[in-house]
């Protein structure tokens, strides 16, 4: 798993005579990440694409299933706090001293 986003981008080198300087650009792979609320940007090699691609899905889908394990976990609280409840008031029920 590797965080961040893989895509490919053109990019001018910035060559004064460089056939980029009227074309769209040099095709360039990379991953983003941020760092510390920082943007990072790193240069990947053609033959890591298939790699990068899977590794940052796979992050994507376990912080997904992450998040939804979270949210059932805040519910089967929920539930637990509301069965807790309806327990005691039942428990004071059966004497009525108390």
């Amino acid at each position: 798993m590797i965080p961040g986003a893989f895509k490919e981008v053109y990019r001018k080198c910035g060559k004064q005579n460089c056939w980029c300087r009227d074309q769209p650009g040099h095709l360039l792979r990379r991953i983003t990440w941020s760092e510390q609320g920082v943007s990072r940007s790193k240069a990947m090699p053609k033959q890591d694409e298939a790699w990068i691609q899977r590794a940052t899905r796979n992050y994507r889908e376990f912080r997904s299933k992450r998040g939804e394990i979270m949210e059932l976990e805040k519910n089967l609280k929920a539930l637990l706090d509301a069965h807790e409840k309806d327990v005691v008031k039942k428990s004071l029920l059966l004497r009525d001293y108390l």
